[in-house]
């Protein structure tokens, strides 16, 4: 049992937590920023889109061609956007959690220690009645 804690612990500090926190502070600062800019960019194709529909005869060449690859440009987009905000999502979900973690703290330090001392003790234990 020492042993896991102690393998455990060396786990913890090689994987670097602190570390990890600001990197997904980071990310998730970037990411929020995205998420404005994101907006607003597609508030403006639906914008455009709209101009388009509006400024081209219902009946024309160009607005018959244009249409089904308009729809699906749309389509395109809000499928991205669905699979951007899930992803987003998931993100999210995993930072609140480690950026709550505990890094390793001296009192793990110590309870390592002291499992060392534990185990170190009962390897060179000899019962009192058989010195005698």
């Amino acid at each position: 049992m020492a042993a896991d804690v102690g393998s455990m612990f060396q786990y913890w500090k090689k994987f670097d937590l602190r570390r990890l926190q600001r990197e997904l502070n980071s990310v998730a600062s970037e990411l929020a920023s995205r998420q404005e800019e994101s907006e607003h960019s597609h508030k403006h194709l639906v914008e455009l889109s709209r101009e388009f529909k509006r400024n081209v005869p219902e009946v024309s060449l160009v607005r018959e061609m244009v249409a089904p690859v308009l729809k699906s440009f749309q389509a395109q987009v809000v499928a991205l956007n669905k699979r951007s905000k899930e992803a987003e999502s998931a993100f999210l979900g995993i930072y609140k959690q480690l950026i709550e973690a505990p890094g390793e703290s001296p009192t793990k330090t110590r309870e390592v220690h002291l499992h060392k001392q534990h185990r170190h003790t009962r390897q060179h234990y000899v019962p009192l009645f058989c010195i005698l």
